[in-house]
């Protein structure tokens, strides 16, 4: 086993510093708190030496010297913590977050970054120790982390070894011990008082701390006295559980001005996409769905989004969507944050068989169905499903999915009349004689009926406030000859034509 631990000090500083490289040269310091009760949580190494201090006030900080102030910004040290966890993969995917300014470790250090990654088997991609130590060292310095690596057979040592250098410390399993004992007390994680025991023992570095007697450490310390002095020859045990980060696909994109224009947008869209699906192809998925959320100028979050039939890793259907829903639902005011969130999930893969139907490409099917609601509206276009009701023409529009399965041979059925449905019903004017519809004024014409059966009469939902009540007719009429379906409602006393027989 060989593990290489990676520990940043004073990580707001380096996040800091990673993105500004002009202020690497100068004395910074990052406050938290509540003006005018804001207090140093971290200094890079210029202003400790100008006299700068944790927990110092702002004007006890710049009383001392000449510093750049900044207030702790989170979002930008999560965003350096998840490039340094993308670094340290490079080189193993075995990789512990032992301490972030998110997770305190030992209480004491809660302000820099401890990586530990086992680096088992990996000698074949990066050589020795040394030389992996020294490659994962240039990649961090390069992103602009300050950090310090240290290498060795046990996890506990080579944590030790990362947060007593700024650069880097290698040993194997005859030196390791060797190495250690030079190291301050100072960098064991235990608490305050503990340190404060062995100090006044006279116990400053760890080589004096391994050499007590343990019968008579323990009987002073108890079990904390020996696991440190576990800690201080080599031999303390570590169980590296390696932490699963969530695979989340998103994008965002701050703009300088307001947005106003749609083909702006979609050029500030297509570099995100490409970048979200290329996250996504890199795990092997496909994308489900799409979500886009405008931050606008003096108005609420606008939000759309698109699904395609199927799974997808194609960029220009996606991007096509996209500008088809956002010319279908456009933003009413200047875009100034633009955000895309995917969905991924398993790439499907379907394989016909060689007799079985052809269906239309589901990209293209896509496409022409996101067309067509662009035109006909969002609820007008899709597949028509009946509702369990006995109100005619009750149904609801289903987002269309052609069916993979072959059809059985059925028997044909017999021909038959059918209505073709006026939506919605026009109305009409009707003369009845003995209670039945005898002549009809319809679309500026005069019809006489012939002969008419009737009437049916329907009613419900008296107990939702949607409530129908009325009776059909089916009428033929005379000059020209045409079958309808009349319809009188009983509250209104109103006709209407609500269909032509074919």
């Amino acid at each position: 086993m060989s593990f290489t631990a990676i520990h940043i000090p004073e990580f707001p500083v380096a996040a800091w510093q990673r993105i500004s490289p002009e202020l690497r040269s100068q004395a910074c310091a990052v406050l938290e708190g509540v003006p005018p009760q804001e207090k140093v949580v971290s200094r890079c190494a210029k202003a400790k030496v100008a006299g700068i201090e944790h927990g110092m006030s702002k004007v006890q900080a710049e009383a001392g010297c000449t510093a750049v102030f900044r207030t702790r910004q989170m979002e930008e040290e999560k965003a350096a913590f998840a490039l340094a966890i993308e670094l340290a993969e490079r080189f193993s995917p075995r990789i512990e977050a032992l301490a972030s300014p998110f997770n305190a470790y030992a209480e004491a250090h809660r302000f820099a970054v401890v990586l530990l990654i086992d680096s088992s088997g990996t000698g074949t991609l990066f050589g020795s120790a040394e030389s992996y130590a020294r490659k994962l060292y240039q990649e961090l310095r390069a992103a602009g982390f300050p950090a310090g690596i240290g290498a060795a057979p046990n996890a506990e040592a080579a944590l030790l070894l990362a947060r007593s250098t700024e650069t880097i410390v290698c040993a194997d399993r005859d030196s390791v011990r060797g190495k250690l004992a030079r190291l301050s007390t100072s960098l064991l994680p235990c608490e305050a008082k503990t340190l404060g025991v062995l100090s006044r023992w006279g116990i400053r570095t760890l080589g004096e701390l391994a050499a007590l007697p343990e019968t008579a450490l323990v009987s002073r310390l108890g079990q904390q006295g020996r696991r440190l002095q576990l800690l201080a020859r080599g031999e303390a045990d570590h169980l590296l559980v390696p932490e699963e980060a969530e695979f989340t696909l998103s994008e965002t994109t701050a703009l300088d001005s307001p947005l106003e224009l749609l083909d702006s947008l979609l050029f500030v869209l297509s570099p995100m996409l490409e970048a979200v699906l290329r996250k996504a192809t890199d795990r092997a998925y496909a994308l489900r769905s799409v979500r886009l959320t405008l931050q606008l100028e003096r108005a609420e979050p606008h939000s759309i989004s698109v699904r395609p039939a199927t799974p997808t890793q194609n960029r220009e259907l996606l991007l096509k969507l996209l500008n088809l829903e956002l010319q279908a639902h456009p933003p009413q005011a200047g875009i100034l944050r633009v955000t895309l969130d995917a969905e991924p999930t398993q790439p499907q893969i379907a394989q016909r068989g060689l007799f079985q139907a052809q269906f239309p490409d589901p990209d293209k099917l896509e496409l022409l169905l996101a067309r067509l609601r662009s035109i006909a509206g969002e609820g007008n276009v899709g597949s028509p499903q009946l509702q369990n009701s006995h109100k005619a023409d009750n149904f609801t529009m289903a987002p269309f999915r052609p069916s993979l399965h072959a059809t059985a041979e059925r028997d044909p059925l017999p021909s038959r009349l059918a209505v073709r449905i006026f939506r919605p019903p026009q109305p009409v004017r009707v003369t009845c004689w003995s209670d039945q519809p005898r002549l009809m004024v319809w679309q500026g014409s005069r019809f006489t009926i012939s002969s008419c059966a009737g009437p049916w009469h329907s009613s419900g939902s008296w107990w939702d406030g949607k409530a129908w009540d009325h009776d059909l007719w089916d009428v033929v009429t005379v000059e020209p000859l045409q079958a309808l379906r009349l319809r009188q409602d009983h509250a209104s006393k109103a006709w209407f034509v609500v269909g032509l027989y074919d």
